[in-house]
């Protein structure tokens, strides 16, 4: 990569960022819209049942965009705007529907969320770190057990250990039996996770 191509990937990572920005500020007010609907009256105005499934589904299309942003604030503040007002939802009578979707949408939220904060770790996981190292090793050369890996690196057994957990706990890498051996690889997440740590590397090699 050239100077020139760097330059143009960092404007272009300007203008992702910009965007960025610009889309979360669009969710908080479909978020206060829908919340607007949900509030009023306790919810009894979705006791409509066409009414409850149109937004039913404005929700569930505002909660898939937020996930796709990976927006932790935003869907922080959706699930406690849901869990609200299903403490208040009767699960009979005219709002019992309206009980029901808000419960489903509730979970659908909150693995969102939790999504959303795996994403802002694998953003934050530190390059320089040895779990950041044990990543990029297992991503390249799946399958290494822990005494390869700790040749590879070079680092002792105990400290394969210790960032082997802590990517175990993140959800990036996945601990496998192969016969007497224990086996690294990395899941799916870890890929992703992997990947972008290269591109920060390769950005901060050229800045």
């Amino acid at each position: 990569m050239t100077h020139i191509d760097f330059d143009h990937a960092l404007d272009q990572r300007v203008a992702e960022g910009d965007e960025q920005r610009l889309k979360a500020r669009g969710l908080r007010r479909g978020l206060d819209e829908w919340a607007a609907l949900l509030e009023r009256e306790g919810g009894k105005c979705l006791s409509d049942p066409k009414l409850c499934d149109r937004w039913a589904a404005a929700v569930a299309r505002w909660v898939i965009d937020a996930n796709l942003l990976s927006d932790a604030e935003n869907l922080h503040v959706a699930l406690e705007t849901l869990r609200s007002a299903h403490a208040r939802l009767a699960v009979a009578g005219s709002t019992a529907r309206a009980e029901i979707v808000v419960t489903v949408l509730l979970e659908t939220t909150r693995a969102a969320l939790e999504r959303a904060r795996q994403a802002e770790l694998e953003d934050t996981l530190d390059p320089d770190t040895w779990a950041a190292k044990m990543l990029l090793v297992i991503h390249d050369i799946p399958g290494l057990t822990s005494q390869e890996l700790a040749s590879k690196l070079p680092t002792t057994d105990s400290q394969v250990s210790r960032s082997g957990r802590a990517l175990i706990e993140r959800g990036l890498v996945i601990k496998t039996r192969h016969g007497q051996e224990r086996c690294w690889r990395a899941s799916a997440r870890g890929a992703v996770a992997a990947r972008k740590l290269q591109r920060r590397a390769t950005a901060r090699a050229y800045a």
